[in-house]
């Protein structure tokens, strides 16, 4: 290949790179989702705790306590509190033993520790890892924790877990997984996500960047793609999630009621085996968060990206590096064998990018790869350009 032949090649890959890129934030389009679970977890039913508002911070731990054994009965699992628990009782330090005596009723409740990068930022935790094969050099660290009270740990699962908001100041991602030393720890959603599912989560692996589901006898229950930073996205676009929602103090009302035979303000028996979270929607505990739709609470985040696993996930992965390079160059070297007139060199990158994209659907719907309309179109121009381009060069327009 002479000079002028490899130079038209890079410039028209360069060009199909240039329109790639700009394509991005297309990435996902005409894409298929990934399979859902066989028997996908149900919805979790959420108690939100409004009816606490202007009570001092910390809560008192007595409110929680009073939630926790009227739901017992029901036998709701898995059960998650999204709410910091970091600090003491404020009334009463005792209703601290009190709360870990009504966790311990259930089968591992799920507490989160907010993870900072820093060692020195919080308090040191090891917490429970999952296999793992490939880098983690991406992933999001967690290094030390705003972690819950002692006591309460010892009665739960504690998860690592934190969300931040990208720069437009909209939340469009939740973690999954965590990165603590060059181990690989779930995140609160995803504990909470497989226990539901029936998933055991030391048979469970992150194998490069898919979070491969098993259950405890090693069969595999679902694949799902996670971002370079171990998250997946927030589904703002869908509508809201038909989750069964009631408040804390009405809960305890409820189970009275149930008690003495008076029809209750919420059916408790809708918790029977269905997840329960029991999240805060206050400024003190869980900040209003920016939306494509407004403003919503951290809950609202989670329970779009549960609706979206349970329904398949999107493809979140990039092709490697080398595959995009690999398609460009190739298709801008298969241009100059194309024929001059413009319906040859039409049709031929009309071909050849849909044999690009039918590559990258399967590859979505298999594996949980992204980008195959952007890698499509891009391969298009290079190949439409390369063989335009070389004629330019040998004319002697360029010396």
């Amino acid at each position: 290949m002479n000079v002028s032949r490899l130079t038209a090649v890079l410039v028209s890959a360069a060009w199909g790179l240039l329109l790639a890129t700009i394509l991005v934030p297309w990435s996902r389009l005409f894409l298929p989702t990934m399979a859902a679970p066989a028997v996908p977890p149900p919805l979790p039913v959420l108690v939100t705790i409004e009816d606490l508002a202007g009570e001092p911070w910390p809560w008192p731990r007595l409110d929680l306590t009073l939630l926790l054994r009227a739901v017992s009965p029901y036998r709701p699992a898995p059960v998650g509190l999204l709410l910091p628990l970091d600090a003491p009782d404020v009334l009463e330090p005792l209703q601290d033993d009190q709360l870990a005596r009504a966790l311990a009723a259930f089968d591992s409740p799920v507490l989160p520790a907010v993870a900072f990068r820093g060692k020195s930022s919080g308090e040191a935790l090891e917490l429970p890892g999952l296999p793992h094969r490939g880098s983690l050099g991406s992933i999001r660290p967690a290094e030390s924790f705003l972690a819950p009270e002692e006591n309460l740990r010892r009665a739960a699962r504690t998860s690592a877990w934190k969300v931040t908001p990208e720069n437009d100041r909209h939340v469009h991602r939740v973690p999954l997984v965590f990165r603590q030393g060059d181990q690989v720890v779930s995140s609160w959603l995803l504990d909470m996500y497989a226990r539901a599912g029936g998933a055991d989560l030391a048979k469970s692996e992150l194998s490069g960047r898919l979070v491969i589901l098993r259950d405890d006898q090693g069969r595999e229950l679902q694949k799902i793609p996670v971002d370079l930073r171990g998250s997946v996205p927030v589904d703002w676009d869908s509508p809201d999630p038909a989750a069964t929602r009631m408040e804390i103090r009405s809960v305890v009302l409820a189970s009275e009621q149930e008690r003495i035979g008076v029809t209750p303000v919420y059916p408790l028996a809708t918790l029977t085996r269905k997840p329960l979270i029991v999240a805060g929607t206050l400024p003190e505990v869980d900040p209003s968060i920016d939306s494509p739709w407004g403003e919503k609470s951290m809950v609202d985040a989670v329970l779009r990206a549960w609706t979206r696993l349970a329904s398949g996930p999107v493809p979140v992965l990039h092709p490697p590096r080398g595959v995009i390079l690999a398609c460009l160059l190739l298709a801008a070297s298969t241009g100059l064998l194309i024929p001059p007139p413009l319906p040859a060199r039409v049709g031929a990158a009309a071909g050849f990018s849909a044999a690009v994209f039918l590559a990258g659907w399967l590859a979505a719907r298999f594996g949980g790869y992204s980008g195959a309309l952007p890698l499509a179109l891009g391969t298009a121009l290079a190949l439409f350009l390369s063989a335009p381009l070389l004629r330019w060069l040998e004319t002697g327009h360029v010396r």
